[in-house]
């Protein structure tokens, strides 16, 4: 709901047999109900058959998300913009008028979260956290490690604690709460897909019972790259 209290933005579908989600919005004062974004005019392929990133699918996994098309967004305040990926693109809606621009930024774009101030748009791609504004695409903080990620909630959060996220933007649009998360002591799992028996087992970092649990520190990013580590 807007900070105003008199929209509310939400996500459905179009009848019980359709699992692709489209973004409405919903006029409290009017009653009037319009979608603003339908993702089989933005993207084919991707939407319909659910093919995501990793990052995505193992996020809708452990939410128990099973439809396709535009299944989480971030708005700000008063519900003016919202933003979503789709495919691993970046998009950004005005919900006041509808339109819709995709945005400058890597192909494996994840959890994307707009600034309080409604100008950047931050986002997971891969171990790092990059942030799009006026002055295009850049990246603000990125793995030191072949087992460290930035940015990203690891396994036991998101699926144990239901935190399925790791970062924060500050009330200034300039500087970022970002967790950074270190698997190097975590037990690996081989999962093969029952599928295709074919296919090379995929690695998961699982801290079973009596082992080693993730490292996760926090520290303060700015824009700038600086870094303050939160104790």
């Amino acid at each position: 709901m807007s900070s105003h209290g008199d929209r509310v933005a939400f996500l459905r579908s179009t009848a019980g047999d359709d699992p692709v989600n489209r973004l409405w919005v919903l006029d409290i004062v009017t009653g009037e109900c319009r979608m603003v974004v339908d993702p089989a005019v933005l993207l084919t392929g991707p939407v319909i058959d659910g093919e995501e990133t990793a990052a995505e699918q193992a996020r809708r996994e452990r939410a128990r998300e099973a439809g396709s098309g535009i299944v989480s967004f971030d708005a700000d305040p008063a519900l003016t913009a919202a933003v979503f990926v789709l495919g691993g693109r970046l998009f950004r809606t005005d919900l006041m008028n509808g339109v819709t621009t995709e945005q400058i930024g890597t192909s494996s774009a994840f959890d994307s979260r707009l600034d309080p101030t409604g100008t950047r748009i931050a986002y997971v791609s891969g171990t790092g956290l990059r942030v799009v504004d006026l002055a295009g695409d850049r990246l603000v903080v990125d793995a030191d490690g072949a087992d460290v990620s930035w940015g990203s909630a690891e396994f036991v959060a998101a699926e144990e604690m239901h935190r399925t996220r790791g970062y924060w933007w500050g009330p200034d649009g300039e500087h970022l709460l970002v967790a950074r998360v270190n698997v190097s002591r975590v037990a690996s799992w081989w999962i093969a897909s029952p599928l295709d028996p074919s296919e090379p087992p995929r690695v998961v970092r699982y801290p079973h019972a009596g082992s080693d649990n993730a490292d996760v520190t926090l520290a303060i990013v700015g824009l700038d790259g600086t870094q303050v580590e939160v104790d």
